[in-house]
C-alpha cells in the first residue's frame, strides 16, 4: 500500500513539474507611463502586476527596460512598462 501511495504522490509531482517545462515563454511589448508627483516604481509595478503576479518580478522588468540605477524614478519622467501579451495579441489590462 505504502508503494502505490509513493507512486502516486510521485506521478503528481511529474505532473504538476510539466507544466512548467512545457510553458509557452511569456512575450512582452513596452509601453510608456508618463510618472505622476507620489508614484513610486513600487506603486506603478502593482498597477501592472497581472492576477497573483509577484509584483518585485514587475519591478525588476521595469527596471532593467528602463536601465533604472537603484530604482529611482521622478515626476515627469516617461518609463516603459513591459506588458505581458496573450496569445490573441492583445496586451492584460491594468488595475
Amino acid at each position: 500500500m505504502k508503494g502505490i501511495l509513493y507512486a502516486i504522490a510521485f506521478a503528481c509531482a511529474i505532473y504538476a513539474g510539466a507544466g512548467d517545462l512545457f510553458a509557452a515563454t511569456p512575450v512582452y511589448r513596452e509601453y510608456s507611463v508618463t510618472v505622476a508627483q507620489g508614484d513610486t516604481l513600487w506603486s506603478i509595478a502593482c498597477r501592472h502586476a497581472e492576477g497573483k503576479e509577484d509584483v518585485r518580478l514587475v519591478m525588476e522588468r521595469i527596471t532593467k527596460a528602463n536601465k533604472l540605477d537603484a530604482g529611482h524614478i521622478y515626476p515627469g519622467q516617461v518609463i516603459k512598462v513591459p506588458m505581458r501579451i496573450q496569445d490573441s495579441g492583445l496586451m492584460l489590462a491594468t488595475k
